[in-house]
C-alpha cells in the first residue's frame, strides 16, 4: 500500500477555534511541522472548547489512487499533559477527555477521546480510529479526502497548572495505486515502436 501525508493549511473559520497559540496567531503553522514543544496549541482553564483544522489537498493526483480498493484515512497528532508553575502533587496525571476527530463536508464519523498520559513535554503520537468509510456506507473518494477537516476538543476541564499542549496535527492516507495500462501500439505503428 502507498501512503501520503495531508497537513493542514488553516483553521475552519466557520466553527468556533476556542484553543490559544503559544506565539503569534497563525494555528496551522504552529501545529504544521513536527518541532517538539517548540510551536503548539493549548488549553489550560476551560472544558469543551474546539478547534477545527482545514487540510491541505491530497499531494497525489485522483487518478493515482484505486477508489476500488480500501482507502484508509486517519488523523493523528502529537500532545502533552504540561505542568507549569506551582507544586505538583501526584504526579504524574492523566487526561482522558482530548477527542480528535476527522471532519469535513459530507464526512461523519465519530470522535476518538485519547488519554494522555505525560508531563515531560515529549509529546507523544496519539490517532483516531483508522476508516475506509467517510460516513455509514460510503467508501473515500477524492472530494472527501479534498474535504477533510481534522477537529480538536477537550471535554473536561484540565488540571490547575496542567494545561494541554498539541504541537502537531495531520492525516495519513494509504491507498492502493491505480495501475496504468500500457497500449501496444505495435499493430499500428509496426514493431519498432
Amino acid at each position: 500500500m502507498a501512503s501520503f501525508t495531508m497537513l493542514q493549511d488553516g483553521v475552519n473559520p466557520g466553527v468556533p477555534n476556542e484553543w490559544t497559540a503559544s506565539t503569534g496567531s497563525d494555528f496551522a503553522a504552529l501545529t504544521a511541522s513536527d518541532d517538539g514543544a517548540t510551536s503548539y496549541i493549548y488549553e489550560q482553564a476551560s472544558a469543551y472548547n474546539e478547534i477545527t483544522f482545514t487540510m491541505a489537498n491530497p499531494s497525489v493526483a485522483e487518478a493515482s489512487i484505486d477508489f476500488d480498493e480500501d482507502v484508509t484515512v486517519q488523523a493523528f497528532m502529537k500532545a502533552d499533559y504540561t505542568f507549569v508553575g506551582g507544586t505538583d502533587f501526584g504526579a504524574p496525571h492523566t487526561y482522558d477527555y482530548l477527542k480528535i476527530q476527522i471532519t469535513g463536508t459530507g464526512i461523519v464519523l465519530g470522535a476518538q477521546s485519547k488519554t494522555l498520559t505525560t508531563e515531560d513535554g515529549s509529546y507523544p503520537l496519539y490517532s483516531g480510529s483508522a476508516t475506509n468509510f467517510k460516513s455509514i456506507g460510503t467508501a473515500w473518494d477524492y472530494e472527501g479526502l479534498q474535504n477533510c477537516q481534522v477537529k480538536l476538543e477537550n471535554t473536561s476541564r484540565p488540571l490547575r497548572f496542567h494545561p494541554i499542549r498539541v504541537s502537531y496535527v495531520y492525516i495519513k492516507v494509504m491507498y492502493s495505486s491505480r495501475s496504468v495500462e500500457v497500449a501496444n501500439n505495435a499493430p499500428f505503428f509496426g514493431a519498432n515502436f
